[in-house]
């Protein structure tokens, strides 16, 4: 690896996207950084993508790229699905949202009580920062406690309470068995931080002796079974097991954040690992490309919304399960069918083996991780289990893969983390393998 590869993809890559970067200078003016979503900045600049169908999007410079992260895991029917855009044309002739319930919110609701081993009742947010929100401020109402624990890495959305030890630098957070709580952002509250105790994901008996020099101030643990954003990491079985059972035991709310692993199966990763939470916040491909949270759990708990017996927690939202949201989730949740969730998974364990097997060629260490349709890529020779050891890899050989897939015509995440949809044909796979063998032979 040199300086002359890091250059190659980066001149590449400015060669074929002039309009994009025309676009993002001119957006600055007007949004900081040129954009409203931190999550899908890189360097040197983003494109700008003007359309989108099936598995390929387009950017402002007429660029064709394969989809390989589906607005970070929410198209899983891919772009501008048919019974999807269907629907929501004909209710856009009926109004796009009232001042009272609808229909569409009832059965998207019946769908999910169906499938989701947790739910007894669920309510409608607009994103999973709200969905999160909403469950640990049930904990503590339930409970009558503050502090909550969390998973070093993991992401809960953006509201003061779980931002908290997310992108932290591991050298400043404590030990690997016993982490710090540190902030991951400025402009928290005074309180905050003390107010969450981090545990090491995976890391079974140190998260419990965590927890046991804590039981008493805790009214949940909230967990994704799955580490999302920051790599695709699956919980081993005995870490989730051993969060059931000491939650159980110590009267205190677990919740689990399915907001990206739901995509997994019909019932998320907790039918997957046969574990169920007390609460479960949900989003992305449960709106069908809308703006969508959802929060729900058992019935002691979540009657503490019930506005017919109070309600001890509110909850409003113009906009909460408004008909179009309501009407695509529902109608995206009918397609996602048994048969379809084993079709995804297999296409992705294809993908994933391509991976190994281009790597391998190239004498390259790699693990790639994920479960279902979702799939990260790390350039390690150390089994990837929690988010240190994702700080530990090879980043400047991946943010050159990176640019170099982007310069062959693929998009991924940043950190390359993807999604595939049931629009991911076996060429489009074939297509991302062949694309990572020429990049790798370029930065190795």
């Amino acid at each position: 690896m040199n300086m002359m590869s890091k250059d190659l993809e980066l001149n590449r890559y400015l060669e074929l996207t002039p309009e994009s970067r025309n676009i993002w200078e001119e957006s600055k003016t007007y949004l900081p950084g040129g954009d409203s979503r931190n999550s899908i900045f890189w360097k040197p600049y983003p494109i700008f993508i003007t359309s989108a169908s099936g598995s390929q999007v387009i950017d402002a410079d007429n660029v064709d790229r394969i989809d390989f992260i589906n607005t970070m895991t929410t198209m899983i029917l891919g772009h501008g699905p048919a019974p999807v855009i269907n629907a929501v044309q004909k209710q856009l002739q009926h109004g796009l949202a009232y001042n009272a319930p609808n229909l569409h919110q009832v059965k998207l609701a019946k769908l999910l009580c169906s499938r989701v081993p947790g739910f007894d009742k669920v309510r409608f947010t607009n994103s999973g920062t709200e969905a999160t929100l909403n469950t640990l401020r049930a904990a503590r109402a339930f409970t009558g406690k503050s502090k909550f624990a969390k998973a070093e890495g993991g992401y809960h959305g953006t509201h003061d309470s779980v931002s908290v030890s997310i992108r932290v630098d591991p050298t400043l957070a404590g030990s690997d068995h016993k982490p710090e709580a540190m902030a991951s952002s400025a402009g928290l509250a005074d309180g905050v931080v003390e107010q969450v105790v981090v545990l090491p994901f995976n890391d079974t008996a140190s998260s419990k002796a965590i927890l046991e020099q804590n039981a008493h101030d805790l009214a949940a643990v909230i967990v994704e079974p799955m580490l999302g954003s920051v790599g695709m990491v699956p919980a081993n079985p005995e870490f989730l097991q051993m969060l059931r059972d000491f939650t159980t035991a110590n009267n205190i709310i677990l919740i689990f954040d399915e907001v990206i692993s739901f995509r997994v199966g019909s019932g998320g990763c907790q039918e997957y690992y046969g574990i169920t939470p007390d609460l479960t916040s949900l989003g992305k491909i449960i709106g069908g490309g809308f703006a969508v949270g959802a929060f729900g759990g058992r019935d002691d708990i979540m009657e503490l919304y019930d506005p017919t017996t109070g309600p001890q927690v509110g909850h409003a939202g113009t906009f909460n399960a408004n008909p179009i949201t309501m009407l695509a989730g529902s109608v995206t949740l009918d397609q996602l069918t048994p048969t379809v969730f084993a079709s995804l998974s297999e296409t992705t364990e294809y993908l994933k083996q391509g991976i190994r097997e281009v790597c391998i060629k190239q004498e390259l260490p790699v693990q790639v991780t994920g479960l279902g349709s979702l799939f990260g890529i790390h350039f390690t020779d150390t089994k990837i289990g929690n988010y240190r050891d994702i700080t530990a890899e090879n980043t400047q050989l991946r943010d050159r893969v990176f640019l170099g897939l982007m310069n062959e015509n693929i998009l991924m995440a940043p950190n390359l983390v993807g999604a595939i949809s049931t629009a991911t044909s076996n060429t489009d796979v074939e297509h991302f393998l062949t694309a990572l063998a020429t990049v790798l032979r370029r930065n190795l």
